[in-house]
C-alpha cells in the first residue's frame, strides 16, 4: 500500500478582492464561447447581464474583479442548456494570458513556487475556489479547493470551468510534460466526458468530497523551461502593487475612475461609491482630498469623457446626451461642456466632421 503523504507548508490566501484590477482574459474567452457556439452577439449579453458593455478590442485592458463576477453569473444563464461548454471554456485560459500574474507564475524557478505564487495572488484569477497549496517530503504537492463559499448557481460550472483551467495551467508551466498524478473533482462528470476526457493524463475522480489537484512525486522541484528568480521577484512586485489598490487604506482615485468608467448606465453618487468601495462617504471625500482631488472633479472629467464618445455618434441628439449624462436640462449641459471644451457640444460635434 502505498504510503500516504505528510502534507506541510500549506499556503492560503482567500480570493474576496472585488475591487481588484483583471486582465479581461476572461470576458474575451466567454465572448468568444457566446459567439462560436451559441452566436450571441457581446453587446446585447452584456446588456442582459447589466454590465456595461466591454470593448474588447486587440488591445487587452483590465475590469474590475466584481465585474468579472458579475460576468459569469451572466455566462451561467445564458449557457445553463448548454454545460458542455463550461469545460470547453476552461481549457482556453492560457496562462501568459493571465498578465503580470501569468509571468510570475511562468518565469518562477520550479512548479512548487509556480503554484505557491499562483495561491498567493488568486485574487488576481478568475476563479471563486479557495485553492491552498501543500507539498509533501517526497516531493509531491497538492492544490487544495475550498468552494463551500462559492454561490450555488456558479458551483458546478466554477468546477467545470476550473477543471479545463488548471489542466491548461499545469500544461503551459511544464510545456506539456506530465506531472499530475490524479485529480478529484467536487461535482458531477460533464456531461460530454467522454469526450473532453482526452485533454487529461492522469485519473479524474468526479462527485469527491473536495475538489484535489495531486502532482507526481518529485514534482514540487521540477524546473520550468522559462525559470528565472530575478523576473519572478519583478513580477511578484507588480502583483502585490495590483492587489494593494484594491485595499481600503490604499489610494482610491484609480478604483474609482475604474469604477466610473465600468458603470452601467449612470455615474454613482458619492455614496453609492463610498459603498462600492468600502469606505464610509466621508472616508471617501478625504482619501480623495489627499490625492489632490475630489468627487465631483472625477464625475465631470467621466461626464465630459463620455460627451465626446456620444457626440460621435451621430444618431444621439444634444438633448439625449444630456440626458444620458444625468443633466436635467439640455441647457446644463450645454454650458458644462463649453466650460470643458472652450466651445459648444454642436460646434465641437462640427469639428469631428472636419
Amino acid at each position: 500500500m502505498r504510503e500516504k503523504p505528510q502534507w506541510k507548508a500549506i499556503e492560503n490566501m482567500k480570493s474576496d478582492s472585488l475591487l481588484a484590477a483583471l486582465p479581461d482574459l476572461s470576458a474575451r474567452i466567454m465572448r468568444d464561447a457566446l459567439a462560436d457556439q451559441l452566436n450571441i452577439r457581446w453587446d446585447r449579453f452584456c446588456q442582459d447581464s447589466r454590465v456595461k458593455t466591454l470593448t474588447l478590442d486587440d488591445a487587452m485592458s483590465e475590469l474590475l474583479a466584481e465585474e468579472e463576477l458579475q460576468l459569469q453569473h451572466g455566462f451561467v444563464r445564458t449557457t445553463e442548456s448548454h454545460p458542455n461548454l463550461w469545460l470547453d471554456v476552461g481549457l482556453r485560459y492560457r496562462a501568459i494570458k493571465y498578465g503580470t500574474l501569468g509571468l510570475a507564475m511562468m518565469t518562477s524557478r520550479t512548479l512548487g513556487e509556480a503554484l505557491q505564487v499562483a495561491c498567493r495572488y488568486q485574487a488576481l484569477t478568475f476563479s471563486l475556489i479557495n485553492y491552498r497549496y501543500a507539498a509533501a517530503p517526497n516531493g509531491s504537492c497538492v492544490l487544495l479547493g475550498e468552494d463551500h463559499e462559492l454561490p450555488d448557481n456558479l458551483r458546478e460550472f466554477t468546477q467545470h470551468r476550473d477543471l479545463g483551467a488548471i489542466r491548461t495551467l499545469f500544461y503551459d508551466l511544464m510545456a506539456g510534460e506530465r506531472v499530475l498524478e490524479r485529480i478529484t473533482v467536487a461535482a458531477p462528470p460533464p456531461a460530454n466526458w467522454s469526450v473532453m476526457r482526452r485533454h487529461f493524463d492522469c485519473p479524474v475522480e468526479f462527485n469527491a468530497p473536495q475538489t484535489q489537484w495531486h502532482c507526481l512525486p518529485g514534482s514540487v522541484q521540477r524546473p520550468l523551461p522559462l525559470g528565472d528568480g530575478e523576473l519572478t521577484s519583478l513580477y511578484s512586485g507588480h502583483c502585490d502593487g495590483l492587489l494593494s489598490r484594491a485595499h481600503a487604506d490604499a489610494p482610491v482615485t484609480h478604483r474609482l475612475t475604474l469604477l466610473m468608467n465600468r458603470n452601467s448606465d449612470s455615474l454613482p453618487s458619492a455614496t453609492e461609491a463610498a459603498k462600492r468601495l468600502a469606505l464610509s462617504e466621508r472616508t471617501l471625500h478625504r482619501r480623495l482630498a489627499e490625492e489632490g482631488t475630489r468627487f465631483s472633479t472625477l464625475v465631470d472629467e467621466m461626464r465630459y469623457s463620455r460627451a465626446r464618445e456620444l457626440l460621435a455618434d451621430r444618431q444621439m441628439t444634444i438633448e439625449t446626451i444630456a440626458f444620458a449624462l444625468g443633466f436635467a436640462e439640455p441647457s446644463s449641459f450645454s454650458r458644462a461642456f463649453k466650460r470643458w471644451s472652450g466651445m459648444a457640444a454642436a460646434e465641437y460635434r462640427q469639428s469631428l466632421l472636419r
